[in-house]
């Protein structure tokens, strides 16, 4: 696995590659946004962990050109923002998770680990609901023949209740199946979650994820 460390604290960075070459990693680094977009352009990386307070470029602008050329890859935002205005931005532009700064670098490694063995667990098949289509096999979900982009971490929670499909699944069960750990264990609780969800029906519709009060969430 090859992942792109972008970082400007160049001890940080440093840190974070050394770690990641410790579980087997092939990393690379990129100490600005000029220079991580010259690595995208010509090599392939199966993660990205991305500083968003980098100077220079406007970070949501980079995020933005990432995804409009090379939407599939899971992104790690690192960043200062700590309001839920700002988690809900990012999960807008596609980052697959973020963490707060400071930071445990052996957490981020997890958190990366845990996205990567997500993304290569898939099977083969589809369902239809309604005027939605949600291929399991290549991720890609499209509402009226038309491709709607979704960040690793939003295309699971989708994924786990199109499974069980009018059937509710309480929040723990997304926790750990989106996240790997207990909803009690999770930085966010279930914030995180809900401005995932928040999220999903922005772009689709509404009611295509339906509440269940006291239990979690239903696909109907």
């Amino acid at each position: 696995m090859k992942i792109l460390v972008t970082e400007d604290n160049k001890n940080l960075r440093e840190n974070i590659c050394f770690l990641l070459k410790k579980f087997n990693y092939l990393a690379e680094e990129a100490s600005n946004w000029k220079e991580a977009l010259e690595k995208i352009s010509t090599s392939k990386y199966d993660a990205i962990v991305l500083d968003i307070d980098m100077p220079i470029m406007n970070g949501k602008q980079f995020l933005e050109n990432i995804r409009k050329l090379w939407n599939p890859i899971p992104i790690i935002a690192l960043t200062s923002f700590w309001m839920l205005e700002d988690k809900l931005e990012m999960f807008e532009l596609w980052v697959d998770d973020y963490m707060t700064k400071p930071f445990e670098i052996e957490e981020l490694v997890a958190r990366l680990k845990a996205i990567l063995n997500r993304k290569e667990k898939r099977i083969d098949d589809k369902i239809k609901i309604w005027n939605i289509e949600i291929n399991y096999n290549n991720s890609k979900i499209t509402l009226n023949w038309e491709t709607i982009e979704f960040p690793l971490k939003q295309y699971l929670i989708i994924e786990l209740l199109s499974k069980n499909i009018n059937y509710p699944v309480n929040k723990t069960q997304i926790m750990e199946y989106v996240w790997w750990e207990a909803e009690e264990r999770l930085e966010l609780k279930s914030t995180t979650l809900e401005s995932h969800i928040y999220t999903i029906r922005k772009k689709l519709w509404k009611d295509f994820i339906k509440t269940v009060k006291w239990i979690g969430y239903i696909i109907e």
